[in-house]
């Protein structure tokens, strides 16, 4: 019985075999092409914060928008740039005096706002931002939107407007190079290089951000403010690299 089970076995086994023998593996040959473009960046992004203060919460508030709009007036000034202001978190803080305790342990801890913790005022603040350009004229504005009242100015994450066109263009250098590198396989194996079978993204979940174009320059202030620190900005160029996986059959 057990010699029976043994010839059972081998004989799957060649008739597996002989299966295999009947569908040959796909050859084929598989590279990962790399294309680099580099862009000068378009875009600029400024932030900072506003802050307007008070005798009561409305003063405070009157005080706030008035220097959102002496920033933009301020960076309104500057020929041949574009921005747009966005505005986030406000907060209204009520202000006492240096002696005030509050009635428990901590900052925090509830007061009356009786002798020594009487409101003397409120401070409003808010935060805000705006993406500029030119990039080259990005310093200047900064320094205008300081000049005008915002605080804690700061210039960052310089990108281009478009994106997406780099990554085409990086994923295109990519196909070129990873075609270039087959042929050269092909070529020392002395195969023929066939058709493109399959593309595969190394860099999958890449998202493209849909940037909004940047409104027209703020109203511009009218009366005669001295001329602006030029700033002078030369920020390194954007890298865009795709990675694909390419593989092509060997042409028989």
């Amino acid at each position: 019985m057990r010699s029976l089970m043994l010839g059972a076995a081998l004989g799957v086994l060649v008739a597996n075999g002989a299966l295999a023998q009947d569908k040959p593996m796909e050859a084929t040959i598989q590279v990962l092409g790399v294309g680099t473009v580099e862009d000068a960046p378009s875009l600029a992004h400024i932030s900072f914060t506003l802050r307007g203060e008070g005798k009561g919460s409305d003063d405070a508030l009157r005080a706030l928008v008035a220097r959102k709009e002496a920033v933009e007036a301020a960076m309104g000034s500057l020929d041949k740039a574009s921005f747009r202001v966005e505005t986030g978190d406000v907060a209204i803080t009520e202000v006492r005096g240096r002696d005030c305790r509050g009635s428990g342990e901590g900052e925090d801890a509830p007061r009356l706002s009786t002798g020594a913790c009487a409101i003397q005022g409120y401070v409003a603040t808010m935060d805000a931002s705006a993406d500029v350009g030119p990039v080259a004229l990005s310093g200047t504005l900064a320094g205008l939107a300081g000049r005008a009242g915002g605080s804690n100015v700061r210039l960052s994450n310089f990108r281009a407007t478009d994106p997406g066109g780099a990554r085409q263009r990086a994923m295109a250098a990519a196909v070129a190079n990873g075609l270039e590198q087959a042929q050269a396989i092909a070529a020392a194996s002395g195969s023929k290089l066939g058709r493109l079978l399959r593309v595969s993204d190394q860099n999958d979940g890449y998202m493209v951000e849909q940037l909004q174009r940047i409104a027209g320059a703020a109203a511009r202030d009218k009366a005669i403010v001295p001329e602006p620190v030029v700033v002078t900005i030369t920020p390194q160029a954007i890298s865009t690299t795709a990675r694909l996986v390419l593989v092509y059959e060997i042409a028989r």
